[in-house]
């Protein structure tokens, strides 16, 4: 098998205006990443929905699977993200406490009852719904 000058690559009119049709879909539903935020409330709620079967199990179809992922892995990584920045004095004090033996499916549920109980929050980045949420769920008290 050859690799690398041996591959022809040639594209006709009609692939051609495919691959821009693409290239310009792409660009609209990445609008949000120009603004600064790739996700908003409403994108993470569509794939967060999809984790949670109707009794809060995880479906097996692979799509579910991969929105499970999308969904626990942004929301894990927001939380990972605080408690980094509370480590190295980046904030003064954690926006929320969360209590030992939370898991994800937790908190799963936690950002889907806030994002559908806040519509306004679906225009929103979808970071600050997450900590929002957060805040809400668990208040520190001092």
């Amino acid at each position: 098998m050859k690799y690398g000058s041996d591959i022809k690559f040639s594209l006709s009119k009609n692939n051609m205006s495919r691959l821009l049709f693409i290239l310009l879909i792409l660009f609209h539903v990445q609008a949000n990443a120009i603004e600064g935020y790739f996700e908003n409330g409403y994108g993470l709620l569509i794939k967060c929905e999809k984790t949670l079967g109707g009794d809060g199990d995880s479906s097996i179809d692979p799509q579910t699977l991969y929105h499970t992922g999308l969904c626990g892995g942004y929301i894990s990584s927001i939380h990972d993200s605080v408690k980094d920045m509370r480590l190295h004095d980046l904030i003064k004090e954690d926006p929320y406490c969360m209590p030992i033996g939370i898991n994800r499916g937790q908190l799963v549920g936690i950002v889907v009852n806030y994002l559908k109980g806040n519509p306004e929050s679906l225009n929103a980045s979808a970071s600050s719904s997450v900590l929002t949420a957060f805040s809400e769920a668990f208040p520190c008290t001092q």
